[in-house]
């Protein structure tokens, strides 16, 4: 292995929830090992964008992809401050798309040994009608998927720790 080259390449999946906190303090609590680089992975699919174009006014669209832009910064901002707090080696990414497809994409195009992410915890019933980030990477994911489930959603279903 060549000076520098990382020993692993970690993708964790970041939306700025609870959720995904939880996903980082348990990475770097039991998965984290020296010379991991992190990539943390921020997504936005911008529909605020796509409901403003239907009124097709221009300067309307304009602010509001304006708008989207700047609230994507302060997340990414956090981010950004969280990995160096962290003392890790790495990056933030933040890209335009599905999160699922985009982390997806993300752990694939960095040659990813492992993805990490959280989850909500939707019940059966509201994830086949709306779908789960985390049930979309663990299905499309050609790497190992770590699904860290906040202790919250036990605590809230009465389930034993």
């Amino acid at each position: 292995m060549a000076a520098g080259t990382p020993k692993r390449r970690v993708v964790l999946a970041m939306d700025g929830s609870e959720y995904a906190d939880y996903a980082f303090n348990w990475y770097m609590e039991n998965f984290k090992a020296d010379g991991d680089y992190l990539t943390i992975v921020h997504s936005f699919e911008a529909k605020s964008v796509a409901h403003a174009a239907l009124g097709s006014d221009v300067k309307a669209l304009g602010n509001v992809l304006e708008e989207e832009v700047k609230v994507n910064k302060v997340i990414t901002d956090k981010l950004q401050a969280k990995l160096t707090s962290s003392g890790m080696t790495g990056e933030v990414k933040s890209v335009v798309g599905k999160p699922g497809e985009a982390v997806v994409h993300e752990a694939h195009a960095q040659g990813a040994d492992v993805v990490i992410c959280g989850t909500r915890g939707h019940g059966k019933l509201r994830r086949t009608f709306m779908g789960s980030v985390s049930d979309y990477i663990v299905h499309h994911s050609h790497v190992p998927v770590v699904v860290c489930r906040h202790k919250n959603h036990h605590d809230k279903h009465g389930h034993r720790h």
